[in-house]
């Protein structure tokens, strides 16, 4: 891939914006955010909502939610093109995606390099129905890298893949979605094995529906409505929700280098951090379990929002 009032429809999915590079899939920063691995539930589809915590999930099912601008809808290559692929000699492949619409022709590029990929395209707000094959329960790290800006561009965003890492029979899966406006672009990835059955197109999950456990928990109506948790440390936060009865689990944020807005789940547990570390957002799901989203690392700006929290959430 999981919105603010829309947060709902966030799950523990793929969630990111592109912003700034992202690294290299041989660099430490990559290998680091891509060795976690985080098991989802088969079948989900992260939709795009006006405002949304960006959030990039690596596992069984590994989602990327990119919001962009207008997008152009000329096929090809070159800077106007709706996509580019390139090979390097050394096997990486650089995507780089500026209207999801050529499913087929981004497909038919990525085989004939080796890829063993399926694109699909579905109308907005639909998504394959699952099960379509035998999804892989350890994705080979280094696989891809974390979407990134194509340089000099407002619009769009690229990812490399390592083809290297494919083991036989594993095939990358896509689904793509755009509105009919422009604005905005989804897609969900799956690395699956064996036969991969053809994209039936059905009506994404709705909010609250299966998958979408955690919601943010500091907005009104919310068990931590009107206590702030974002930007302070795990010290400062956990009285509070000690002295409300809450069980706290942390999902540990890893973020791309650079912090260009977005992050990827390295994992989530219920041993305790360090105190220092730093809370983003708290999470609540139908248990009263609260999961705070945290970081070893003080930013500049909040990954969870791209910036501040205010100039997203306003209540």
């Amino acid at each position: 891939m999981k919105n603010i009032d829309e947060i709902e429809a966030v799950k523990s999915l793929a969630r990111v914006a592109p912003g700034g590079q992202g690294g290299d899939p041989a660099d430490a920063e990559a290998r680091a955010l891509l060795a976690a691995i985080t098991s989802e539930e088969p079948g989900t589809v992260t939709r795009i909502r006006r405002y949304a915590p960006r959030r990039l999930a690596l596992g069984l099912t590994a989602a990327v939610a990119l919001t962009t601008g207008a997008m152009v809808g000329l096929n090809g290559f070159g800077a106007s093109s709706s996509w580019a692929v390139t090979k390097a000699a050394d096997g990486t492949v650089t995507i780089q995606v500026r209207d999801f619409r050529d499913a087929a022709g981004l497909e038919k590029r990525l085989k004939d390099l080796d890829v063993p990929a399926v694109v699909d395209y579905v109308p907005w707000g639909q998504q394959c129905r699952q099960p379509r094959g035998k999804h892989v329960t350890s994705i080979p790290h280094g696989l891809y890298s974390v979407p990134e800006n194509i340089p000099g561009e407002k619009h769009g965003w690229q990812m490399r893949i390592d083809t290297k890492r494919f083991r036989a029979g594993q095939t990358f899966v896509w689904t793509i979605s755009a509105p009919e406006s422009g604005q905005g672009s989804s897609s969900t990835t799956y690395l699956m094995e064996g036969p991969v059955a053809p994209c039936v197109p059905a009506p994404a999950s709705a909010p609250g529906e299966a998958g979408a456990e955690f919601r943010n928990a500091t907005l009104k109506g919310r068990s931590l409505e009107g206590f702030r948790v974002d930007e302070k440390t795990v010290g400062e936060v956990l009285p509070e929700l000690r002295e409300r009865g809450r069980k706290v689990i942390f999902l540990i944020m890893a973020v791309p280098p650079g912090n260009p807005g977005g992050f990827g789940e390295e994992r989530t547990q219920e041993e305790p951090v360090g105190d220092d570390w730093i809370v983003w957002e708290a999470e609540e799901n139908a248990k009263g379990v609260i999961r705070l989203l945290v970081t070893e690392e003080r930013y500049d700006d909040n990954p969870v929002y791209g910036g501040p929290r205010e100039a997203v959430v306003t209540e």
